[in-house]
């Protein structure tokens, strides 16, 4: 599984690394991870990006902290951990929050082979037909 934050880069591309942002390629990325997870049959999904590295990843307490402040230390648990760490976790537990399914215990994995409209045989383009319509050669 792979979770991702659902940023907004439009908005991050108006400050004062805009054009940076841009050519960094971080919505492309996205993309490509995206498609990488369809194609091997791996699961992806985006979470809320809001507050993942100001959250407590033990116990959900909130620990306000500045962008200067590289260590996660929450005073309700005494978790202490790096702060990219901590929002990792958080982005985790999201994404678990996300596909997990309340009163069910342990783990499973989900297919979609004997769901209707799931045909291996399935195509995702169609052929228009062309109704007995032929190119002429150029001679």
């Amino acid at each position: 599984m792979i979770f991702m934050e659902d940023l907004d880069y439009c908005t991050s591309a108006k400050g004062m690394f805009g054009k940076h942002m841009l050519d960094a390629g971080f919505g492309q990325f996205r993309t490509i991870v995206k498609y990488v997870c369809w194609k091997r049959g791996k699961f992806f999904a985006e979470v809320d990006a809001r507050g993942t590295s100001q959250e407590c990843p033990e116990c959900g307490g909130l620990v306000k902290k500045d962008l200067s402040v590289r260590v996660h230390s929450c005073p309700n648990c005494g978790y202490t951990t790096d702060r990219d760490v901590a929002a990792g976790q958080n982005i985790r537990n999201r994404g678990i929050k996300l596909i997990s399914t309340v009163g069910q215990t342990g783990m499973e994995t989900a297919c979609a082979v004997d769901l209707p409209g799931t045909d291996a045989s399935q195509s995702r383009q169609v052929a228009k037909s062309r109704k007995g319509k032929t190119r002429k050669s150029s001679k």
